[in-house]
């Protein structure tokens, strides 16, 4: 890349109106001595505590190595966390709140219909928004404006993970089901993971149930899915909101193979696991996934979607330092550069080098704690699978599907 790449982007987007907004909703822009406000909108309480309080870590650790390191363009990060409760009323009032403090962009939502109400807020605001752990494939094209998108996301698609458990469900190789009763929980996320499986399923499906993860009693939603006496059960939930079912479950007399969605095995694992399948997110354990984790001395194992959380927004910051200002517009025009494919590689805790490379007019490419994170237009990953099985109470992997499985059309 050129020496004037700063200038070339900048000029670019100030040419296509992407600049023109407000200074209220950019937040602080960089220079020296002044300071970059981000937040980060996730569950500290509730259900999903876990999966918000560990992402809430990991956003604070990406903010410390990018401090350390000197700030973005000499300007010092300022974090804002606050707690969503896992609710989309609660998200919209609090990203209020962060706009007003003038963040330039922040980590989340965590769940899909946070992050789907969200998006379009914050292209309206020209704010850059970036979730963890949203996997909706509705949020593909969403948070656009001005023809810059603001809103991107470090996990793939639903629709790769639905694929995988489509072939974790039919193909003979795993549980081979002739019939298949699909469960989820009762969001954005778990009908469009349903529907998506429904369109790439072999095998027939002979129910189609939402569960209420809050309810006093699952009797009901289990006779809903086993009326038809299903082969096996797809099953769509966060890690956190299972527990309720999967004890109806546990207590009933009901024996067949289960395949969970991304994110559900982990920490004890109930003898009723024993034979469930799940279609996990394969981070290949990176160098970068065991730097992070090392620098996590309060945290024995990240939650689910942490490490994701960490990358989110460290690659909003490398976009800033490369654009050569903090502002969302900035950011949301650099981003996908930053993420790779190609140029000189920079992971966990090289702020440092990210900044030495911009100098230096390289490209970077970061490789994150969850992944190669290689951002598409649409400004998510393609990323990697592997169909995991619970063999004598422990997690063993048995197949691994890479992007190129789904770019030929594998997930059809």
């Amino acid at each position: 890349m050129a020496m004037d790449s700063r200038r070339s982007i900048l000029k670019k987007m100030a040419g296509t109106g992407v600049l023109g907004v407000s200074s209220g909703c950019l937040g602080s822009l960089s220079g020296r001595g002044e300071t970059v406000q981000f937040g980060a909108l996730l569950p500290l309480s509730g259900s999903l505590e876990r999966l918000g309080t560990h992402g809430k870590r990991a956003t604070e650790q990406a903010v410390a190595d990018i401090n350390d390191a000197g700030g973005i363009n000499g300007a010092e990060v300022e974090l804002t966390v606050l707690d969503t409760e896992a609710s989309v009323e609660t998200a919209t009032e609090q990203y209020r709140s962060l706009v007003e403090q003038g963040i330039v962009g922040f980590v989340g939502g965590l769940i899909s219909d946070v992050s789907i109400a969200l998006a379009p807020e914050a292209a309206s605001d020209a704010v850059m928004e970036v979730s963890p752990a949203s996997t909706a494939p509705q949020l593909s094209t969403a948070g656009r404006a001005n023809g810059a998108k603001y809103f991107g996301r470090v996990v793939p698609s639903d629709g790769a993970q639905a694929a995988v458990m489509a072939k974790a469900l039919a193909d003979p190789m795993h549980v081979g089901a002739d019939s298949v009763a699909l469960l989820s929980i009762d969001n954005s996320f778990g009908a469009g993971l349903a529907e998506a499986q429904k369109e790439t399923l072999d095998s027939e499906v002979v129910a189609d149930v939402r569960f209420d993860p809050t309810a006093e009693s699952f009797d009901d939603v289990i006779g809903a899915v086993f009326e038809n006496d299903p082969d096996a059960v797809g099953f769509t939930c966060a890690a956190g909101q299972e527990q309720g079912v999967l004890d109806a479950y546990g207590q009933s007399d009901h024996d067949v193979p289960w395949v969970f969605s991304s994110g559900m095995f982990g920490g004890d694992l109930p003898s009723y696991y024993e034979g469930f399948y799940s279609a996990s997110f394969s981070s290949g354990r990176t160098d970068g996934y065991f730097d992070l984790v090392r620098r996590f001395t309060d945290i024995d194992e990240p939650a689910a979607y942490a490490v994701n959380a960490y990358d989110a927004l460290f690659l909003m910051a490398s976009a800033a330092e490369k654009a050569g200002e903090s502002s969302g517009p900035a950011i949301a025009e650099t981003i996908q550069s930053v993420s790779g494919g190609s140029g000189h590689t920079v992971s966990v805790g090289d702020f440092d080098r990210v900044r030495s490379l911009v100098e230096a007019g390289r490209d970077v490419n970061y490789q994150g704690a969850s992944g190669s994170v290689d951002l598409t237009d649409d400004l998510e990953p393609l990323s990697s699978y592997v169909i995991e099985r619970v063999t004598d109470g422990t997690i063993e992997s048995l197949e691994l599907l890479q992007p190129q499985y789904f770019e030929s059309g594998g997930g059809r």
